[in-house]
């Protein structure tokens, strides 16, 4: 079996990255891995009131980083010893795969299944799809329910 030493998760709150956080998680625990944790504070939905608005651009920058604090003291209580995490601005897709991808270099990439509707795939393309061809690792993909649903008994 494949050990990773470098486990990187995208997460932009969805329930899908959430389940690749909690299968990350599992990931590096078992390996005794670092586990980057990404945010990209997507510039598109920034721009257009950034002239207007300045502090919208804050509270983008942070709700990523309140985001990753959360997840990075999540992440510690199941056991992880080694948490990084990455917030930036920029397209979701060229931002993670350009800056916080090449810059922490893992070997295992978690992504998960969307984070957008149907109709904005459509125009915009899948975040998930451009890391999977653009990566130089291993990616996975992940569908799933958050790590706080609670499970039947």
């Amino acid at each position: 079996m494949t050990t990773y030493k470098r486990i990187l998760v995208g997460v932009d709150g969805s329930n899908e990255a959430e389940a690749a956080l909690r299968r990350g998680i599992n990931i590096a625990k078992d390996d005794d891995s670092i586990l980057g944790i990404g945010f990209v504070a997507d510039i598109r939905r920034i721009a257009p009131l950034i002239d207007y608005e300045q502090t919208y651009a804050k509270k983008a920058k942070d709700y990523g980083e309140e985001l990753v604090e959360i997840y990075k003291n999540e992440t510690e209580k199941a056991g992880v010893k080694h948490v990084e995490t990455f917030v930036h601005f920029g397209t979701p897709k060229t931002t993670f795969v350009k800056k916080i991808l090449k810059n922490f270099g893992p070997d295992l990439v978690l992504v998960g299944s969307t984070g957008l509707t149907p109709s904005e795939q459509l125009i915009l393309g899948s975040v998930t799809e451009f890391v999977a061809k653009h990566a130089d690792c291993d990616v996975i993909v992940v569908r799933g329910k958050p790590w706080n649903t609670k499970k039947d008994v």
